[in-house]
């Protein structure tokens, strides 16, 4: 098969960089390993809410389930003491089940005419003369598909072993991962719907964990693993734990994490591929998505002109966005900064820069 654009993977950043190239007239190939788009789930489901968020949401919010976040709380667990009291400016956004936003994004672009082909799994880029010219896959039936510009949005995945941006792009120290585990959790006490909980501790058990109670008796947390939450589950010495006694998972998933989370790639382009989403560094379904905008603006620009050398202006455009410049870095919001309030103060004037890639 031959197109002008093939995406690896149907997360949020490689739907949304497919849609945009398909609106643009591009023929767009997507390849999702997985037999469902929206499976399996690695977060919390937070829109993270900016003038993208609001837009896109005006679309597809009757489509959805969906929870509008109004607060966040920056707890001490062991003294339940509250450090930060965030009320929504703006930056909240919304919660939303990720299978059902993923599949959103995927049936939008196949509206706009992409051809999406689940349970085709990457094995490798095909390269002739060190430039990418396409995939190879393991599936009998699409055993590789040519493009004149391939799109890399394979997720968390992208730092492991078998990820593209490790073999590709990143240093080792880039992509230094950890495992965790992702649940939906039920009978989860004392969390209100749309109120966002952080928990700071000097306690590594404790320390970072956070609750996302997305309605409906449905709350998103992630573990280390799932023997660390059920140890965590029957401490009484913390809030959390008190939290968490009576709860269950009704749905988990594991998952790899970058220790770098959130901080884009020193390189997110090399000939013929360009990388975007948790593929190019970034965090947050938002940053993503917008990457992929990016990366199929700048892929239509280039291929219309003939240079396909012009996809390293992708790297200038991240490298000046605001996405950019205000990373979802979540574990080192502290550090870089200075409070969880003027994170997502600044994070709710993201916008997007699209003038001159029309």
């Amino acid at each position: 098969m031959k197109c002008d654009i093939v995406v690896i993977g149907a997360g949020p950043a490689g739907l949304w960089a497919a849609k945009t190239a398909a609106d643009e007239g591009l023929d767009v190939v997507v390849l999702e390993e997985h037999v469902a788009v929206g499976l399996p789930k690695h977060c919390s489901g937070w829109l993270l809410g900016c003038e993208f968020t609001y837009k896109l949401f005006t679309e597809i919010k009757d489509a959805l389930i969906h929870q509008r976040i109004s607060r966040m709380m920056v707890i001490d667990p062991l003294s339940g003491q509250v450090k930060e009291d965030i009320e929504d400016t703006g930056w909240g956004g919304y919660f939303v089940r990720r299978e059902l936003f993923d599949r959103e994004l995927a049936k939008l672009a196949l509206m706009a005419g992409v051809k999406l082909f689940l349970n085709v799994k990457v094995k490798e880029l095909i390269k002739e003369d060190g430039c990418v010219v396409g995939v190879k896959t393991t599936s009998d039936s699409l055993p590789e598909v040519r493009a004149k510009v391939t799109i890399s949005a394979d997720g968390m995945k992208s730092a492991t072993t078998k990820g593209f941006a490790k073999r590709e792009i990143a240093s080792e120290s880039e992509v230094e991962v950890y495992s965790g585990v992702q649940m939906e959790l039920v009978n989860v006490r004392e969390v209100t719907p749309g109120q966002i909980e952080i928990y700071e501790a000097e306690d590594p058990k404790l320390a970072g964990r956070s609750l996302y109670p997305h309605g409906w008796g449905i709350t998103l947390a992630s573990f280390s693993s799932i023997t660390a939450f059920f140890e965590l589950r029957s401490r009484r010495d913390n809030l959390l734990s008190q939290k968490l006694a009576s709860s269950f998972p009704i749905y988990m998933s594991g998952f790899p994490n970058r220790r770098e989370m959130g901080y884009f790639y020193h390189c997110m382009v090399k000939d013929g591929v360009i990388f975007v989403g948790e593929a190019c560094g970034c965090s947050g379904i938002i940053h993503g998505m917008i990457t992929g905008l990016y990366a199929a603006k700048v892929a239509k620009r280039a291929i219309e002109q003939g240079d396909l050398k012009g996809i390293y202006e992708y790297d200038r455009v991240l490298r000046r966005s605001d996405i950019y410049r205000n990373p979802f870095c979540y574990r080192d919001i502290r550090k870089f900064y200075g409070s969880y309030r003027t994170w997502v103060e600044r994070s709710k004037e993201i916008k997007m820069e699209v003038e001159g890639l029309r």
